[in-house]
C-alpha cells in the first residue's frame, strides 16, 4: 500500500508562526497601553495635587495694587472683593472679583484683575466719564457718556459742566444700570446723536439735549444756538452740515437752526 507523501512548506510554516506570535503580542500590547494610561493618569493626578498644595500653601496674598481709581479708595475696592492679605493667591476667580467690583462701584467702567507670583494681585480700573444730568421729579441723575446711571443727587447739585438731557417718560433710572425710556428706541437715537457729536469733537459745546420723542431731537450749542435735528436718520451728514453752517454764523448771534433737512438749513435769529 503506497504511503502518503508529506510535504513541508517552509512558507506556510513561517506564516503560521507569525500569526501565532501576533496573536500573543496583541493582548500584551493592550495590557501595556492600559498600564501606560493608568500611570499617566496617576502622574497627572499627583502633579495636580502637588501644584494645588503649592499654590494654596506657599502662594499667599501679600499685596493688592489698585490703579486707575480716582473716585473710590483702594481700601474700599479691596474690601468689596474679599481679597485679604494672607489668603491664597489662587483662591479666587478673577472674573467673579471683576463682576463684584463693577456691581459695587457704578463709576467704574471696566476692571482687570491679575495675579503676579508669588504674592501680588493687580487691580486695574477704568472709570466712567460723567456726561449728562437727567432731571426726574425732585432728583437729578448723573449719567455717563454710555448712558449708564452713575449717581442720584439732589436737584440743582449736579456739576454745571454736564449736558442737561430732557426727554420723554423715563421707564427706569437705577444707579449702576443703563437708563431706559418708555419709548424704547429713544435711547438708541440719543446715543447716535451723542456719538456723532463726539466724532466731530462737538460734545464740549453742547449745553442740553431735548427729545420729547425720537423723531423730535434738539440740542443747545454754546449757550446761544438751538439746533433742531428732527429724527436721527442721516445724523452724520446733518452734523457735518451743521458744522459748516456755524462757520457763517456770527459769534454774537443767537437763534434757532433747523438742520432736519441735510440739504437745506434754516436759521431764524432771535430778536
Amino acid at each position: 500500500m503506497p504511503q502518503n507523501n508529506i510535504y513541508n512548506d517552509d512558507d506556510t510554516i513561517l506564516e503560521n508562526r507569525v500569526i501565532k506570535e501576533d496573536a500573543l503580542k496583541r493582548p500584551m500590547e493592550r495590557k501595556n497601553r492600559r498600564r501606560a494610561v493608568i500611570y499617566t493618569v496617576m502622574v497627572l493626578a499627583a502633579a495636580a495635587a502637588f501644584f494645588a498644595v503649592v499654590f494654596t500653601v506657599f502662594f499667599k496674598i501679600k499685596t493688592v495694587n489698585v490703579t486707575g481709581s480716582e473716585r473710590y479708595g483702594a481700601e474700599d475696592i479691596i474690601n468689596a472683593t474679599g481679597m485679604e492679605t494672607g489668603k491664597p493667591l489662587f483662591g479666587f476667580d478673577a472674573d467673579d472679583v471683576e463682576n463684584d467690583i463693577l456691581r459695587a462701584f457704578p463709576y467704574i467702567k471696566d476692571v482687570s484683575v491679575s495675579r503676579k507670583i508669588p504674592s501680588t494681585v493687580n487691580v486695574e480700573i477704568i472709570e466712567e466719564t460723567p456726561a449728562f444730568v437727567f432731571r426726574v421729579v425732585n432728583d437729578e441723575y448723573i449719567v455717563s457718556e454710555t448712558f449708564k446711571v452713575l449717581e442720584r443727587v439732589p436737584a440743582g447739585s449736579a456739576p454745571k459742566e454736564l449736558t442737561v438731557i430732557t426727554t420723554g417718560t423715563v421707564a427706569e433710572c437705577i444707579v449702576g444700570k443703563e437708563i431706559s425710556f418708555v419709548e424704547t428706541k429713544l435711547l438708541a437715537s440719543l446715543k447716535t446723536l451723542w456719538e456723532t457729536l463726539d466724532k466731530y469733537s462737538q460734545c464740549g459745546y453742547v449745553d442740553y439735549i431735548e427729545a420729547s420723542e425720537r423723531f423730535d431731537l434738539y440740542f443747545g450749542y454754546k449757550g446761544r444756538i438751538r439746533v433742531y435735528v428732527g429724527d436721527i436718520k442721516e445724523c452724520d451728514a446733518k452734523i457735518r452740515f451743521f458744522i459748516k453752517i456755524m462757520e457763517h454764523i456770527y459769534e454774537e448771534q443767537t437763534g434757532l437752526l433747523d438742520i432736519s433737512d441735510k440739504k437745506e438749513a434754516t436759521f431764524s435769529p432771535y430778536d
